[in-house]
């Protein structure tokens, strides 16, 4: 499958994570949506993955978010982790995702795929089948684009 917007959409989200330092000007509530939304990311990306896996392999693919949603789950990534190596997992786990996504051929873009996704509350908000191929689109140009933006909004001054 074509993965150049999704490659393109995670070289920004990186960068924007990379410049935010650990001694940086930064308000206790946008450090903590940083550690939040990096954790959420990573664990989402195994999620994904794994779904990449099924589909590459003829199987159905299933995508529940809840891991990568849970306050449990999140808390655990943050306190085991260092921003730098929080930013490492997200890059090692989109980079396995997208490594899946290169052996996938096109055609399994049409697959469809289970998808339960909760809030964070852990109530389920989506609990349908989604073609494959929507669902890393949705990736490349609004999750991982709206991400990105969030973390370089911490990056700029206040006006």
């Amino acid at each position: 499958m074509e993965t150049k917007d999704l490659s393109r959409a995670y070289k920004e989200l990186l960068a924007a994570a990379e410049a935010i330092t650990d001694d940086g000007p930064l308000a206790e509530a946008d450090r903590a949506q940083t550690d939040w939304l990096l954790a959420h990311i990573a664990l989402s990306d195994r999620a994904l993955a794994d779904a990449a896996r099924q589909v590459l392999a003829g199987q159905e693919g299933r995508i529940d978010n809840a891991c990568a949603m849970s306050k449990t789950e999140i808390a655990r990534v943050i306190s085991a982790t260092t921003h730098a190596e929080r930013i490492d997992m997200v890059r090692r786990n989109a980079q396995e995702l997208i490594d899946v996504l290169e052996r996938t051929p096109e055609s399994a873009a049409t697959a469809n795929v289970r998808a339960r996704l909760v809030d964070r509350a852990g109530a389920v908000v989506f609990d349908s089948d989604l073609a494959w191929g929507d669902v890393v689109r949705m990736r490349a140009i609004e999750h991982i684009p709206g991400h990105a933006a969030t973390l370089s909004a911490f990056c700029q001054p206040a006006h």
